[in-house]
């Protein structure tokens, strides 16, 4: 009775086994959108991978992002964000999520009238990663490419940038690692990012406030 049992509990698992496989090839999308409603994004991104390597679109390219970024891992928002800021459709998709995103928020009560950048979002999450893992002229390159695309954040060198930089949005790449370095008390990559605001014009007072206030807090980290 109990052998019989124990045959029979065995081709049950058996069964889900393989038809928890199925269901992961055959329908990764599937099986990425369930995981994201129950908020595991870290299996999402395994999916959302594998459905990228079917289709090869800079949408689901995006979605491995998004769900990188969501499951706060810097070790996949490296991998994929990466390969996103890189894509040939890079800019055309950040125009798509633009008018997606601020469509949405326009109609909420807490809307400031802020405008939601995709290209900054990505680029924060990429540039933040990097500081956290340790490249931390890695990720001041990443965010200074954020607002000056003529920049090879690979071949960044504080020393030698003398570029200027048109603008300085809130919640812009650089500005957003700014915040990071400015909680890690990280006085020697404060004095980089703050050379490097030398070379920011703001294109408005709301910009010029924003620039100010973050290069008057990192002063004070780095003279401390």
């Amino acid at each position: 009775m109990i052998k019989s049992a124990l045959v029979t509990l065995a081709v049950v698992v058996g069964c889900v086994v393989a038809i928890f496989a199925i269901l992961s090839l055959g329908f990764p999308r599937t099986m990425c959108g369930w995981c994201e409603q129950f908020g595991n994004y870290g299996f999402a991104v395994r999916y959302a991978s594998l459905y990228y390597s079917y289709t090869g679109n800079v949408e689901d390219l995006g979605r491995c992002v998004d769900d990188s970024i969501l499951s706060e891992s810097d070790g996949d928002i490296i991998e994929y964000a990466a390969q996103l800021v890189d894509h040939a459709e890079f800019a055309s998709y950040c125009v798509q999520r633009d008018e997606e995103v601020n469509e949405s928020i326009s109609g909420e009560e807490s809307f400031d009238g802020l405008v939601f950048s995709y290209r900054q979002y990505v680029f924060g999450a990429l540039a933040s990663s990097y500081y956290y893992t340790g490249e931390e002229e890695l990720a001041v390159g990443t965010a200074v490419s954020a607002l000056d695309p003529g920049v090879d954040r690979a071949a960044f060198s504080p020393s030698a940038y003398n570029g200027d930089i048109s603008g300085f949005p809130v919640n812009n790449a650089l500005g957003s690692l700014a915040l990071k370095v400015l909680n890690s008390r990280d006085s020697q990559t404060a004095a980089i990012v703050l050379d490097v605001f030398g070379d920011v014009t703001p294109e408005n007072m709301e910009e010029a406030e924003y620039l100010i206030t973050l290069t008057a807090a990192l002063q004070v980290l780095v003279e401390a």
